[in-house]
């Protein structure tokens, strides 16, 4: 990747680089992977680009993304009858990874989102763990909810995704609650590894 601040030097530069390698190096270039276009057009194994007050800076790409919630929604799909200390050490595994893959990524904005996707895909899985209605309430209780609150919310539907939304789920489960539990969040292991 060869950062410059036009097509026509994107252009120029692309073809004495191609040059160099096939002529003097003897060595074959993918014309189809090569190409000249802004740093906003392309991303490079899991990486994307956007420049920014002059400087180019580095992000999660949108695909990375995609990939990172096909494996969450099979750790905490609602259907896998495992316990939630091992569903939340085998995030934690995957989580610890990722970030150190990707740890070096100017997005803070993506770890914060990615984070209360996977809070409310734990809380999904948890509502369907505590399965009757009355275990629901009796959970939402020992967590401080108020019993107004949870006379006003359905706490026997089945719709787990959209009940997961719900205010009781939300307070009731929030981050300190799945902190307390063992879950390391992606935003927090981003942020220790950022340079001081």
């Amino acid at each position: 990747m060869i950062f410059v601040r036009s097509k026509r030097a994107a252009e120029r530069t692309l073809a004495s680089v191609t040059g160099f390698i096939e002529k003097t190096l003897k060595l074959k270039v993918n014309k189809e992977k090569s190409k000249a276009c802004p740093i906003w057009w392309t991303s490079l194994l899991g990486f994307s680009y956007y420049l920014t007050q002059g400087q180019v800076k580095i992000r999660v790409d949108r695909k990375a993304v995609n990939r990172l919630k096909a494996t969450v929604r099979r750790i905490t799909s609602r259907t896998w009858g495992v316990s939630m200390a091992h569903r939340l050490d085998k995030l934690n595994r995957f989580s610890a990874g990722w970030v150190a893959y990707f740890g070096l990524a100017d997005s803070p904005k993506v770890f914060d989102e990615i984070d209360m996707w996977t809070r409310r895909r734990l809380r999904q899985a948890q509502w369907r763990q505590w399965k009757t209605a009355r275990n629901r309430a009796t959970n939402l209780r020992n967590l401080g909810i108020e019993e107004k609150m949870l006379g006003s919310e359905g706490l026997g539907g089945t719709r787990h995704w959209r009940t997961s939304k719900i205010a009781p789920l939300e307070l009731g489960l929030n981050s300190a609650y799945w902190e307390a539990r063992g879950y390391r969040p992606f935003k927090g292991s981003w942020s220790r590894r950022r340079p001081a």
